[in-house]
């Protein structure tokens, strides 16, 4: 029945639901569903508007295949406001190509009459076989997820695990998430989870009695006959814990998100007292508490993060032994969330408050109070102990990092040798890390940061491996405000090699007589106000008290504001008396300013602004494109999200998450991962992926946290810099993004970060100029936040000052998607960003451009320069396909 049309919904009418297809449709590999990325408790369920508003206290009915299935009733926006019936389904409907049946009874409307009994259809999509021509690619998307995988505990070598019967425990097992919601979001071809991956195996078989426990979505303990069953084919127990995010919700401190759930917590307990051996795996993609491990004495702990379409299988390849673990933590994970400076100015939904999205109408500040001791920096600088350290991971074998020379001069900075040996029984790589600890002067400092680091190769036992780093000057340096300089203080630099920043050795010193002054800037970002900030020398007194941040209420605007300064259009009127078409531009990038010159306002305003997403039921996926103008010859340039993989409709690679494949701490893999996602991209007709996203993990509870790398600026530098290097070698652009300090998802467009300018140029910043000196993108993406008193999508020292002037940055800036929901459009041209995004067809965006044209307000001289960076990297990215 179409329940569309012919809808009654009068005050005697029954509701109805409506049924937008039939059967209805369900990805088995999508575990949450990408609407969850609006409301968590639609997480894994199918959605089914009613045709009446419903009475949510009146309780109903929803079989799958005869059997009762959790749900979710409620009102969601885009649906327009209709009540919505969410049928958790994931992990519950498995069987690809199948039909399943469905039957819903007892929901009643506001006007108390009860639905009619209504009998549905669910169908799961065919199941997907690896095709040949896709091999190379999916080997990639493997390495990485298994070199990802971080093995945090391994008491009396549990693992590897002999071949057996694994008795997994937990709904993580069949809720083994490949991928998170929104930007980051994967389309793969086909999906191999942990239990697929037990299933496929030779070696290993799964307790099937054990596994069909928790196909309903729970994590009950099992009955004491099931439960001996179990320790009779093995006496390992294995719990799955899982977790959801991604883009427009922030996550909690609550149970279960970064704590466990009272079931979590007793399921492991429970597991650790009856089983010999217990593991337990960390499907998450942020850090969350892991203090049961040592509570309830668990032998093996192994985070696996989400490891994109072959995780299960990388998963099984690692605790197999097949292949030998080598990731290292890319973030610091603490014993309590409260552990986190951070966590005192973080809007957290589990302190009685509402879970904010990122496009809520409220005004909030966040107050940086922690300033520059970010992870690492503050538990290695302050003493506190975490549970595992940055850039902590185990192996199955051992080694030996021993540092060689060390020396330091003024013009090359830093040079030392290491050698690595692996002295254990087998073949194993490692992660030489290379940290300085500088002095304290007029600045005080961190007791150590990281400066450089090298994955080795496959080194056989007895193998030994050379290296020798040099780290320049620049890279020693910190921020100093007063001189607006980077400087490097007088006194005693400290150098340590290991494997993590709490297990390292001193390796050497080098004393600098005087002060220098490696690069002098101005400062561009003071906050009107300074926020006081956390300091070593008087840590009672400066700790982060959270006072300051927080929702402002009877505020509609960033508020108070920074002025800015005026910056003019560097380039001059030319001369383009002879017609210029955009193949001259390609052949000759020199003519790109005598292309636009040429163009009217109507057309420099049309090129200003993107031409709308390809978001809708019969669109591609793509975010946006670039318009097109007659008579100029411009090509398609369709842009798309794609972090993990190439996020349209079409099928295609699923790499890990951006902190998974940042864990395996490999430069070479990172590289290969960007070309690789290049080239599906590449033919899948997008010209521009939107990544990487290269945020600081300043908390993790950031709902992006897992598209970003680390909450250490150099690695996230150094591998998202590596990363992008590998999408442009394809010809595919990349875009370096969020710029700047976008934090947190919690009403991202109104939220304003409160940040030193040091902390900025150490921290925030310093992730995305230490990756444009790996690799300058095609182009970047201001962030919807405020920072200090200017959106950053219309700041001009962020853009024009810092990219532009400081870092030579030659491409295009565009803004994130709707920016001007919360910010002037002709403001954000004016402060340097050159693409407005996602725009539409018509004028609705270009018009106010047009007119502060006409007005004065905005100058044609600057319009033409915008459009100019435009025009010039989409001409370097075409010549690619010429």
């Amino acid at each position: 029945m179409d329940f569309m049309n012919g809808i009654s919904n009068g005050k005697s009418d029954k509701p109805c639901l409506m049924q937008m297809q039939s059967p209805i449709s369900f990805d088995c590999d999508d575990k949450d569903g990408q609407l969850s990325m609006l409301d968590r408790s639609f997480s894994g369920c199918i959605l089914l508007p009613f045709t009446k508003a419903m009475n949510p206290d009146v309780p109903g009915v929803v079989l799958v295949d005869n059997q009762p299935v959790q749900y979710t009733l409620k009102t969601l926006a885009i649906f327009r406001g209709a009540w919505v019936l969410g049928i958790r389904v994931a992990g519950i409907v498995e069987r690809y190509d199948t039909i399943y049946s469905l039957h819903v009874e007892g929901f009643t409307d506001t006007d108390g009459n009860q639905m009619i009994p209504i009998d549905l259809e669910l169908k799961t999509k065919p199941k997907q076989l690896p095709q040949p021509e896709h091999m190379e690619h999916e080997q990639v998307a493997l390495q990485a997820a298994e070199e990802g995988i971080v093995l945090l505990k391994n008491e009396n070598n549990v693992l590897p695990l002999s071949p057996c019967t694994l008795n997994i425990f937990g709904e993580g097992l069949h809720l083994f998430r490949a991928g998170i919601v929104g930007a980051g979001k994967i389309n793969p071809r086909y999906v191999v989870d942990f239990k697929e991956a037990i299933r496929n195996s030779t070696e290993y078989e799964l307790n099937e009695n054990l596994a069909s426990l928790y196909t309903t979505g729970n994590d009950k303990i099992p009955e004491d006959t099931m439960m001996e069953d179990a320790r009779n084919l093995s006496m390992t127990g294995i719990v799955v814990l899982t977790r959801e995010s991604g883009e427009n919700l922030d996550n909690s401190s609550a149970k279960g998100e970064f704590y466990l759930t009272d079931d979590e917590d007793r399921l492991i307990k429970t597991v650790a007292q009856s089983f010999t051996q217990t593991v337990v795996i960390l499907n998450v993609p942020y850090p969350i508490d892991v203090t049961f491990a040592e509570k309830y004495d668990v032998d093996a702990l192994v985070c696996a993060g989400v490891g994109g379409m072959l995780g299960g299988q990388a998963l099984l390849n690692v605790i197999s032994g097949k292949v030998n673990p080598s990731g290292k933590l890319p973030d610091t994970w603490v014993k309590d969330y409260s552990d986190i400076p951070a966590s005192k100015n973080f809007y957290d939904s589990a302190n009685d408050g509402p879970r904010i999205d990122g496009d809520a109408d409220v005004w909030m500040d966040t107050v940086y109070e922690e300033d520059i001791y970010v992870g690492y920096r503050y538990f290695d600088t302050f003493g506190v102990v975490p549970a595992y350290p940055f850039g902590y991971g185990l192996s199955y074998t051992t080694f030996n990092i021993e540092m060689g020379t060390v020396s330091y001069n003024n013009n090359e900075g830093l040079c030392c040798t290491a050698s690595v040996t692996n002295t254990g029984m087998v073949s194993g790589k490692e992660v030489v890390q290379i940290y300085v600890g500088k002095p304290d002067g007029n600045l005080e400092k961190p007791c150590k940061e990281l400066v450089e680091f090298e994955k080795t190769s496959l080194l056989a036992p007895g193998e030994t491996q050379e290296f020798t780093f040099k780290i320049p000057p620049k890279h020693l340096t910190s921020y100093d405000e007063e001189q607006a300089a980077y400087i490097m203080e007088a006194g005693v630099y400290s150098v340590y090699i290991g494997a993590n920043v709490a297990n390292v050795q001193k390796a050497g010193t080098f004393t600098l007589e005087e002060t220098n002054i490696i690069k002098q800037v101005k400062n561009r970002m003071i906050p009107v106000e300074r926020p006081h900030v956390l300091s070593k020398n008087v840590p009672e007194s400066t700790y982060p008290s959270g006072k300051y941040s927080g929702i402002k209420e009877h505020v509609s605007e960033i508020e108070p504001k920074r002025q800015l300064q005026l910056y003019m259009p560097t380039n001059s009127m030319v001369d383009n008396s002879e017609p210029l078409t955009f193949e001259d531009v390609v052949h000759n990038p020199e003519l790109a300013h005598a292309f636009v010159a040429q163009l009217d306002v109507e057309e420099l305003c049309r090129l200003t602004v993107c031409a709308s997403a390809g978001w809708g039921m019969q669109d591609v996926g793509t975010a946006g494109g670039l318009a097109k103008l007659e008579d100029y010859n411009l090509p398609e340039f369709a842009v798309s999200d794609g972090n993990s993989g190439v996020n349209v409709k079409a099928k295609n690679i699923g790499f890990p998450t951006g902190t998974t494949c940042c864990a395996s701490f490999n430069k070479e893999l990172l590289r290969n991962v960007g070309r690789v996602l290049g080239e599906e991209a590449g033919s899948l007709n997008v010209s521009l992926l939107l990544v990487p996203g290269m945020n600081i993990h300043r908390n993790p509870l950031n709902g992006r946290h897992a598209e970003y790398f680390s909450e250490d600026p150099y690695l996230a530098g150094v591998m998202a810099g590596t990363y992008c290097a590998g999408v442009e070698e394809t010809g595919v652009a990349g875009c370096y993004k969020h710029v700047i300090a976008n934090n947190c998802e919690s009403s991202r467009k109104r939220n304003q970060s409160i940040i030193t300018e040091r902390a900025i140029r150490e921290i925030y910043f310093r992730a995305f100029e230490l990756a444009m000196e790996i690799h300058s993108p095609h182009s970047i993406m201001t962030s919807y936040n405020a920072v200090n008193g200017v959106h950053a999508a219309a700041d001009s020292e962020l853009i024009r000052g810092l990219f532009r002037e400081e870092n030579d940055f030659e491409g295009f800036v565009m803004t994130d998607w709707n920016s001007y929901e919360s910010c002037d459009i002709v403001e954000m041209v004016l402060g340097g960003n050159n693409w407005i995004t996602p725009g539409s067809m018509d004028d609705k965006y270009t018009k106010p451009l047009a007119e502060a044209i006409a007005n004065g307000k905005l100058s044609i001289e600057c319009l033409r320069e915008s459009v100019t960076y435009v025009i010039k990297a989409v001409a370097k990215s075409h010549k690619f396909k010429i």
